[in-house]
């Protein structure tokens, strides 16, 4: 497809004045800050695998050997759903 020359003056000219005006913030004099990693110190610690699974899956007639394999959300998942709900 051709575009005639109008067409073309047009797109340099919403370009042009797209480039030219001031991102969004700037003029506000917004100083960039950046988040606390302290809120997350305690992310992770709280996993459902390892001993802490075991326990849970002992109940339910299961060990957390079963985790290791992705197919257990196949053939195990409710007995996993049963013992996250436990735990």
């Amino acid at each position: 497809m051709l575009a005639t020359s109008a067409a073309a003056r047009s797109l340099l000219a919403r370009t042009a004045s797209r480039a030219a005006a001031p991102a969004l913030g700037s003029s506000l004099g917004a100083t960039r800050s950046f988040a606390s990693v302290e809120p997350y110190a305690d992310y992770g610690k709280s996993v459902f695998t390892g001993r802490v699974a075991d326990e849970y899956l002992k109940k339910h007639g299961s060990s957390a050997d079963i985790l290791d394999d992705p197919s257990w959300v196949k053939t195990h998942s409710d007995t996993v759903a049963q013992a996250v709900l436990d735990w």
